[in-house]
């Protein structure tokens, strides 16, 4: 009985009202939410959508300058200089010999001393570089 009273006491219209009020508002707090959550998710995705767009802007005028470029007449003397091997009527060639090693025996070898050279510390080879007589 005695608990029957105070399940009586807790249940009254005043305490309804407000579990109907906090229930009213917590439902208002998760819609808040939520909508937060989703505006944020929407943001993100136009902000790629934008970082896309403008890559593909970018990309576009890259291409647009390429093909202006293809039509000019600089790109079509040097492409017929490249591919064709044409020059202009009033360049010479001039042609060089290809690089070779010499295995003679006239190549002078390095100078070799007995003494060993003395390693000087980083303040020593400033001061040597600083002090040192210009020759």
């Amino acid at each position: 009985m005695h608990l029957l009273k105070r399940l009586r006491s807790l249940f009254t219209i005043s305490n309804g009202v407000l579990l109907v009020g906090f229930l009213i508002t917590l439902s208002w707090v998760w819609g808040t939410v939520d909508a937060i959550q989703q505006n944020f998710v929407l943001q993100q995705r136009v902000d790629g959508l934008a970082q896309q767009i403008a890559y593909q802007e970018l990309e576009n005028q890259t291409l647009d300058f390429q093909k202006k470029y293809y039509q000019t007449n600089e790109y079509l003397e040097l492409s017929a200089r490249e591919r064709l091997n044409l020059a202009s009527p009033d360049e010479k060639a001039l042609i060089l010999p290809p690089n070779t090693v010499t295995t003679s025996d006239d190549t002078p070898e390095p100078m070799l001393s007995d003494t060993p050279i003395a390693k000087r510390s980083n303040i020593e080879q400033w001061l040597y570089f600083l002090l040192a007589e210009k020759r």
